[in-house]
């Protein structure tokens, strides 16, 4: 009995074997990358069938999510604070500005985001009334004259962005109105998480 033949022979079945396990292991780790690409794609989806419902039942020229996110840094070390646009519906013939609204600084727009996130929420009724300049030529800069915003909030109350509604005209919320832009925020902040 030649032992170099046998051995040899196990040598090329183990390599075999590894061969295939390491192949299977390949692909279960691809499958479940596709599979995360395809859950974050049922998500946004999601989120965006959400926000084309409240531009629908509140006709509102356009509707955005924006998240928060950390920036650069300082050369103190602070870590620059800043919101993004991530989502965006528009109405027939208004501009999409979602590209224009990535790595705003929070404190560039502390009053807009201060109001936003207490419990009542962000609200503009008119231009006019905007108290920084700023804000004012921020929202005219995309042609809009009335907006509200609510915080998107997680179930412990963290908050990680903002449901923001404009209007290219004066508008004025009902309460049920403003109770559905919170519901939205609530069901967008599950899909988010």
């Amino acid at each position: 009995m030649d032992w170099s033949i046998i051995l040899s022979s196990c040598i090329v079945a183990g390599t075999t074997i590894i061969g295939i396990f390491i192949k299977e292991v390949l692909q279960k780790r691809a499958a479940k990358k596709e599979h995360c690409i395809v859950t974050y794609t049922k998500q946004n989806n999601n989120i965006q069938k959400a926000i084309d419902y409240l531009l629908s039942e509140l006709n509102a020229s356009r509707v955005h999510v924006y998240e928060f996110h950390n920036g650069d840094h300082f050369y103190s070390g602070g870590s620059q604070q800043k919101f993004s646009c991530t989502y965006e519906s528009l109405a027939a013939g208004v501009s999409a500005e979602s590209l224009n609204l990535q790595n705003l600084r929070i404190s560039t727009f502390n009053n807009f985001i201060e109001q936003t996130i207490k419990d009542g929420g962000f609200s503009l009724e008119t231009l006019d009334k905007c108290d920084t300049l700023l804000c004012k030529n921020w929202f005219d800069s995309r042609g809009v004259h009335s907006s509200y915003a609510v915080a998107i909030r997680t179930l412990n109350k963290s908050i990680i962005g903002i449901l923001s509604i404009d209007f290219n005209s004066k508008q004025k919320i009902t309460k049920e109105q403003k109770k559905l832009l919170f519901t939205q925020s609530i069901i967008i902040s599950g899909y988010l998480i």
